[in-house]
């Protein structure tokens, strides 16, 4: 029997970290238009087609997690022998008129359950009855299978670049290898704690060689990086700051990505300057909404950070933690941006993201127990205020069974104390924002979708595209 694969610090963490108000799945709400195919339809049949042939594509797709008894190692991979498609793939519709709002208030129960821990972890929901003929899917995935990055490769497995797909080869027959049993897993677990010290050293070697850049990091880099978080002290007071329930609110914004461009191109900064500084502007209507002070006020986001290597293509997780302190206050574009530079200017001279990773790997070498208990104290950390995640993806036009995706909204899980969490991902053109919101703590996560919209128009004006 081949030896199980190990989930990573970082992917494990994700499973310790779950609780019955804190789901840790990621998920993408993307729409199709069927326009471009032949019959100018999309049907869950054709959905489940592609998902058939392509599967093999993905294999942990088809592997459920198992934990290590008494949690003295972290848990496994292995095939679930009981796989099967039609669990995992759903067939839903909306109410008319088949609207943006519809749509969201379906997602958003579908994100306020759990995934099966028993399963492979993720679902697929086709949902019909969207006005125009459009056609949308809800992609439900556990935060320990994937990352923005992997999400990118996954969905490059089944999507096409053109409404013809290519041919693809039957899938070659797929049996399970034996599941492992307890004792199996528990004497894997003993002889990793006994031998890891050789494990830690060959690994370190591999890491080397894999990716010289952050291996070149010596202590005292790291502890500079340490400090950076330290030295920014406790997270402004915000209404985020709640104890989370397990209910969800899901609002979306989009933008054609060249418009952010354009922005970037005539004020400076990156994309991902732009991005934060029109979450910052949204973040003021909220305020000002809600009869709430905003000046001279900063909010903390958790701005999640690849450390992938060029072309690794796994599943799982390679993104560290880093901390950006956005302006909130009111301002123009202009200035919002220049501050916003600062901030993301000073994370990279700080080290900041390849600290975290460098500790989160030491995580390889403690037994699952520790790691569990490390992550649930991380999780109560009066660190940031919200999450911001900007996912690149391809440009070219993408294509789901010959139907063509208009844009593709992400949502992150949420924080024990942290009731909001916006991402974005640049798929074919758009960048198309996705909002996720605790239910009682975010009743208005609308308003801030529409001022996002409205802070991308600001910024357009004052850069003069």
């Amino acid at each position: 029997m081949a030896l199980p694969e190990r989930l990573t610090p970082l992917d494990a963490s994700f499973l310790y970290l779950e609780r019955p108000a804190m789901h840790m799945h990621v998920a993408a709400l993307s729409i199709f238009d069927p326009a471009t195919r032949p019959d100018g339809r999309l049907r869950f049949e054709d959905v489940e087609a592609v998902l058939a042939s392509r599967i093999h594509m993905a294999p942990r797709f088809r592997h459920k997690v198992r934990t290590v008894p008494l949690n003295l190692g972290l848990p496994v991979w292995a095939d679930d022998p009981h796989f099967d498609l039609d669990f995992h793939l759903r067939r839903a519709a909306v109410p008319t008129p088949g609207g943006r709002r519809e749509l969201t208030e379906y997602a958003q129960r579908i994100l306020s359950r759990p995934l099966d821990r028993s399963k492979p972890l993720w679902e697929l929901y086709v949902i019909e009855g969207l006005e125009d003929g459009l056609v949308a899917t809800l992609m439900k995935v556990h935060h320990a299978m994937i990352d923005g990055i992997s999400g990118m490769h996954l969905a490059a497995a089944l999507w096409d670049l053109s409404p013809e797909p290519p041919p693809v080869p039957s899938p070659p027959p797929w049996e399970p290898e034996p599941e492992p049993s307890s004792d199996d897993l528990l004497r894997g677990a003993l002889d990793e704690l006994t031998t890891h010290p050789m494990r830690a050293f060959t690994d370190a070697i591999e890491f080397a060689r894999r990716q010289p850049a952050i291996a070149a990091l010596n202590v005292g880099t790291v502890l500079s990086g340490v400090r950076s978080v330290l030295d920014m002290g406790a997270r402004p007071t915000s209404p985020f700051n709640v104890e989370i329930g397990p209910n969800r609110r899901f609002a979306i914004a989009d933008a054609p990505l060249q418009r952010l461009k354009d922005v970037k191109n005539g004020l400076g900064g990156t994309v991902n300057d732009v991005v934060l500084t029109a979450v910052g502007g949204a973040m003021h209507e909220l305020l000002r909404s809600r009869k709430q002070p905003s000046r001279g006020r900063t909010l903390r986001a958790l701005v999640p950070v690849s450390v992938r290597s060029p072309g690794d293509a796994t599943l799982g997780n390679r993104v560290a933690p880093a901390l950006v302190d956005i302006p909130v206050g009111a301002m123009g574009p202009k200035r919002r941006l220049s501050e916003v530079r600062r901030g993301t200017e000073h994370l990279k001279s700080s080290m900041m993201a390849l600290s975290a990773d460098s500790i989160i790997s030491l995580g390889a070498y403690a037994p699952g127990g520790l790691l569990a208990a490390a992550a649930r104290a991380a999780s109560l950390g009066p660190f940031f205020n919200l999450v911001v995640s900007n996912i690149p993806g391809p440009q070219q036009p993408m294509y789901f069974a010959g139907a063509k995706l208009v844009a593709s909204y992400p949502s992150l899980p949420l924080n024990r104390n942290s009731a909001l969490s916006i991402a974005c991902t640049s798929l074919g053109g758009t960048m198309a924002f996705g909002v996720t919101g605790d239910w009682d703590a975010m009743p208005d996560v609308e308003v801030l979708a529409d001022g996002i919209d409205r802070s991308i128009e600001e910024l357009v004006k004052a850069a003069g595209a």
